[in-house]
């Protein structure tokens, strides 16, 4: 989705911040909606339709965790979610389980909140066909017998924006390249991505760049995933499920 097109609502309960965001926002989308809690924001979403939350952590009220929670438990729309944050009330890994796409720390400046958002909204296909020269980084490679082989072993896990693996050698933040070999699916995911965690002998990779060979059988693999980045490869779900 065009920038210019989309519907953004922001969430705050600091009438100073939600103005400064919407001055930022209401020259390059079509409509920005405000909300001072997850309650008054809920109750817009249940009135428009939203393609991304802006959304603080910790408000009175409800908070940005339990609007997440409610928003995909009411079966509402769900729009893309990026969550902001100035005090330590979610880690990065539980934050892409729940379905945020990102995790930031205030202050955000404009203009990289603007570039992020734009980033969110476009379309997968054109998320990740952007190349990186990372001829000098590491390669992840693992072979699998199939893809649901590997899906029901937990030996890999797929979130809308990327996967979380059996830890390898990397460490937080690398960029690296990866090759997934699933063997009777006869497919190959070929691509880039960041550690965005490691941690538990798990840890999450999000995608940067997918080969175009691999695209959209990617796009068809993490679509339907209620994870931006899953936190574990396994079942484990009842410590966000709450």
């Amino acid at each position: 989705m065009q920038l210019e097109k989309a519907s953004i609502l922001l969430v705050d309960d600091e009438p100073v911040l939600l103005d400064i965001a919407r001055e930022w926002f209401q020259s390059m989308v079509a409509q920005v909606f405000s909300a001072a809690d997850g309650e008054q924001a809920l109750q817009v979403l249940a009135e428009r339709r939203i393609d991304l939350v802006i959304t603080d952590v910790r408000m009175p009220v409800m908070d940005g965790i339990t609007l997440l929670k409610r928003i995909k438990a009411r079966g509402l729309q769900t729009p893309s979610l990026i969550f902001i944050t100035g005090f330590a009330d979610i880690r990065l890994r539980d934050a892409y389980d729940l379905g945020a796409m990102a995790l930031l720390e205030k202050p955000v400046e404009s203009e990289f909140l603007i570039d992020l958002v734009r980033q969110v909204l476009s379309d997968p296909l054109k998320r990740w066909e952007n190349q990186s020269d990372l001829s000098a980084s590491r390669v992840l490679r693992r072979r699998f017998a199939s893809l649901s082989s590997a899906l029901q072993k937990h030996e890999v896990a797929f979130g809308r924006g990327g996967f979380c693996i059996k830890k390898a050698e990397f460490e937080e933040d690398d960029q690296i390249n990866f090759v997934l070999d699933f063997i009777a699916d006869k497919y190959v995911l070929l691509g880039q991505g960041a550690v965005r965690w490691s941690e538990e002998n798990q840890m999450g990779i999000e995608l940067t760049y997918v080969a175009e060979q691999s695209r959209t059988r990617a796009v068809q693999i993490t679509e339907k995933s209620s994870a931006f980045i899953p936190r574990t490869t396994g079942p484990i779900r009842e410590a966000l499920a709450g």
